[in-house]
């Protein structure tokens, strides 16, 4: 039985693009609310920003998995692995961007 090296970690460098962009989208986002003062215009900023990332993720991921010609099951493992952050990572900017109580008072 013999154990198959890709020449390089495509799925690792997946992770570490959404990683990147996740951060990114925050950033811009938290800037766009700053100089905005709403948050529903950084919310969206960041939710398009990183949906965006992720698009462009997924369709390099597609591709440099063809080159090295990873099976369809890990393929599909690292897919929807991805897509489950992507919800974990929109949950957290919900949670960062939604109105507080001391928002409605002032």
């Amino acid at each position: 039985m013999d154990v198959v090296y890709y020449s390089y970690p495509v799925d690792a460098i997946l992770y570490m693009y959404l990683g990147a962009t996740a951060v990114v989208s925050l950033i811009i986002g938290l800037l766009v609310w700053r100089l905005s003062k709403r948050r529903d215009v950084g919310f969206w900023t960041t939710l398009v920003l990183s949906f965006v990332g992720l698009s462009l993720a997924l369709v390099w991921f597609q591709n440099a998995s063809v080159a090295v010609f990873m099976g369809t099951l890990p393929w599909l493992i690292n897919l929807v692995f991805s897509l489950l952050l992507y919800g974990l990572f929109v949950g957290i900017i919900y949670v960062t961007f939604r109105p507080r109580k001391l928002d409605r008072v002032k």
